[in-house]
Order: C-alpha cells, then structure tokens, then sequence
C-alpha cells in the first residue's frame, strides 16, 4: 500500500483515535468532527500538532492532554476515513457525545466553536491501523510548513502490513452503536461517503479566519 498524505489534528485526538495511552483506561476515539466531506479518504499517516489544543477540554481530556504532551508518539498510524455522519450542530448533540464517552475528552463548547455558525457538520468516522515500521519523520517536513490538516508526503511511502487498532467487526459494531445512539435522539441526519473532488483541502488547522493554500505536491 502507497501513502501519500498526512492528516494533522490536535495532539489528544491523534492519541486518542490511535489508542495510545494518555495514563488512563479509554477505548480508542471513533471520529473527528469536520465541517464537511473532503476529497480524500486516505490512508493518512497520523501527525500530532504541536502546541496546546484550540478548543476547550473536558476534565478528562485536560488530564489526557497533560499526558500526551509528555509522550513521544511514534509516526506508525494510519488512518482512512470510513464514513461522515451529517449531524445538526446543536449543543444538546455534542453534550450527549461527550457524556456518552463517544467525545469525552472534549467540553461540548468545543465542537460547538469549531462549526461556529454552522447548522449542521459532519462525525469523520475514521479506520486507524498500526504500521510495522515508522514513518520517516523527513517525508513530513515539507507538509508541516503549511497550516492546512491534511498534506502530502514528500516523498509517497510503500507499507507492507496494516494491523487494525480495533477488529473489524468491534469497529463495525460501535459504528452501529454510535449510529443508533444519534438516530434515537433525532441526531443522525444522514451518512455520507467522501465526496469525489481535485480540489486540495484549504481548511487551516491553526486559524479559523485565515486560510492558506495548501501546499503543491512536489515531482
């Protein structure tokens, strides 16, 4: 398998859909929240941002991040992106997934925050796997200038072997559970795949207002 991309989010999520341990007993994090399908279903090699999260943590995710901060994190993830959940954007949504441990490291004000006007978002659910060897941290620098979540790698990678980090059939039946969990509460608006797109990624993952160009891939 070719990757060719890196997906960059904040540190405890990176963690968390990864399932590395923060120092406390969590099942690995099924999504991220995205304001829309992008283009690109992956694989991602996982990149933990720098710096201290944007938006405001639980108790449990302030504790999570502390740990995580302290922690190396090994470039041996990938992840692919499975399906989007269309969800309305509504405290009462984020405040259920929080309490339901879906989003527990996370205070319902901060999904809210990063759709800030928005109606309605998407749950990226994303597959994550372990690698069987790491990354080469240079292939990521040139990527890592730029500010957008996602980048390419310079150069591509070739991997031999993918070990899921949650059984198939365990991913599929918590993926119906979180499903069930949003269609009983009025909350699933629909299922969407990634939507079939040239177009790079332009959302930055650093500033809300400002938004630069993604980064040409190299050749």
């Amino acid at each position: 398998m070719q990757i060719e991309m890196a997906w960059r989010d904040e540190r405890v999520n990176i963690f968390a859909l990864s399932g590395v341990s923060m120092g406390m007993r969590l099942e690995p994090q099924l999504f991220v929240c995205k304001k829309r399908p992008i283009g690109h279903r992956g694989p991602f090699v996982l990149d933990p941002r720098k710096g201290r999260p944007r938006f405001h943590l639980s108790q449990l995710g302030a504790a999570a991040q502390e740990q995580a901060s302290r922690s190396e994190f090994h470039l041996s993830y990938v992840a692919e992106v499975d399906t989007y959940l269309h969800i309305p954007v509504d405290y009462g949504v984020f405040a259920g997934l929080c309490a339901e441990g879906w989003f527990a490291l996370w205070s319902p004000s901060a999904p809210l925050s990063y759709f800030e006007d928005l109606q309605d978002g998407y749950l990226a659910m994303m597959r994550v796997s372990r690698l069987d060897a790491e990354i080469p941290e240079e292939v990521l620098e040139h990527g890592r200038a730029g500010a957008n979540f996602i980048y390419y790698l310079d150069p591509p990678v070739t991997v031999q072997k993918l070990y899921p980090v949650l059984r198939p059939d365990f991913y599929e039946r918590r993926k119906s559970e979180l499903m069930a969990f949003l269609s009983d509460h009025s909350w699933l608006l629909g299922e969407e795949s990634s939507t079939a797109s040239r177009e790079l990624e332009t959302e930055s993952l650093f500033d809300a207002w400002e938004v630069p160009r993604m980064p040409a891939r190299r050749t």
